[in-house]
């Protein structure tokens, strides 16, 4: 596990941008809980019993798919623009941009990755694709803190997540079509710059031994056959398959370990408050998560943003970020003050063990008021002079 930290006031690495596409309906159908029900029972499963069951189930109301005709390649390039416009800066001016694109398909992050570069009108090659799964945007961090270790002030790395699960799950898999939901995220790590200073980030994977698996089964595994995609019609694909209990003692277990360690590396101060933005997996594991995080450290506050956007894999974290406001007032969370600490975290699927792996990670910010999409005012403000 590589541990980063900064505390050079003149290289302090921060998060200064992020974004997402969740509003545009060009690009998303809303699936809600009247459409996952008939998905649950295609091909005569037994599936949910009603729409009451799916909401006390996965804690979610709605979460979306790609509209007919719309491509990965088009949220890239949606959320790419977006971030361009929010940050002012154009992507040709990023010294790395990192991709996850999760897919049971090792390839389809490169090809992704690819088709960016072409359309983005970026040199081959200039876009690093990473498979990383729930972790993803902790992983993406951590890459991005190493690349950024021993620059100067003012460079920067873009993380993209585009994440769309329907391409490689079962519609009518009821561990999976109730959670599961399409996203796009982007979001900027920049050297001295005005933003959320990151005081330490780590990421890594996890072998689970047989000891903490209740059965011997994978804790994923891959399946090739005909099967239903989201809008109800049968393909012939690669889906993915969970064994749910080991992956949710885990997944918590997880996140509790890496909360612990988040807390221990920060220095908090009399009247500085710790709110987590948390993986977003299910309800059943975000409630069990956030009741055994404030039975152990009853002073924090944990966010929850699954209603109306589900479980969007490495995008759910930073979409906590990019709506951090609204999510606060949801949750019924005083807006942070100066000072106060913000904690990611994130644990799931290992997609390079998806045997027996799983993946973790976290990363350590300080608020500042106002300073979160900062390098857009900044460029407004040099404009205008």
């Amino acid at each position: 596990m590589k541990d980063f930290s900064f505390g050079n006031a003149v290289n302090t690495l921060g998060l200064t941008a992020a974004v997402d596409v969740f509003d545009d309906q060009a690009l998303f159908q809303p699936l809600n809980n009247e459409d996952v029900l008939g998905l649950s029972q295609l091909g005569g499963a037994d599936g949910f019993s009603g729409t009451a069951a799916i909401l006390r189930s996965t804690g979610i109301s709605q979460r979306r798919v790609l509209r007919a005709g719309v491509a990965p390649i088009d949220l890239a390039i949606a959320v790419c623009r977006k971030l361009e416009q929010i940050s002012g800066s154009s992507l040709t001016e990023f010294g790395h941009i990192l991709l996850c694109h999760s897919h049971v398909d090792p390839t389809a992050c490169e090809q992704l990755a690819a088709r960016m570069s072409a359309r983005l009108g970026l040199a081959p090659n200039s876009i690093s694709a990473f498979n990383h799964g729930c972790s993803g945007f902790l992983k993406l961090m951590t890459e991005g803190s190493l690349l950024l270790e021993d620059s100067e002030p003012g460079a920067k790395v873009a993380l993209v997540s585009i994440e769309t699960p329907e391409f490689w799950h079962d519609a009518s898999d009821r561990l999976f079509c109730g959670i599961v939901s399409a996203g796009a995220t982007a979001a900027v790590m920049e050297v001295g710059a005005e933003g959320l200073p990151i005081s330490s980030v780590k990421s890594d994977d996890f072998r689970i031994p047989a000891d903490r698996r209740p059965n011997p089964e994978p804790l994923f595994s891959i399946e090739t056959g005909d099967f239903f995609d989201f809008h109800g019609n049968p393909s012939h694909r690669q889906v993915m398959r969970m064994n749910a209990e080991p992956v949710f003692l885990n997944g918590i277990e997880l996140m509790l370990d890496s909360l612990r360690s988040a807390l221990m590396s920060i220095d908090r101060r009399h009247g500085e408050r710790v709110i987590v933005a948390p993986h977003q997996p299910s309800g059943k594991l975000l409630k069990a998560l956030i009741a055994a995080a404030k039975l152990e450290f009853p002073e924090i506050e944990l966010l929850n943003n699954l209603e109306f956007y589900g479980n969007t894999i490495s995008s759910s974290v930073p979409t906590l970020v990019s709506r951090f406001a609204g999510v606060l007032q949801r949750n019924n969370v005083e807006p942070p003050r100066d000072g106060d600490h913000i904690i990611l975290l994130a644990a799931g699927i290992c997609m390079n063990e998806i045997n027996d792996h799983m993946s973790a990670g976290y990363a350590c910010m300080k608020w500042q008021s106002g300073a979160l999409n900062a390098s857009r005012r900044q460029s407004v403000m040099n404009a205008a002079r």
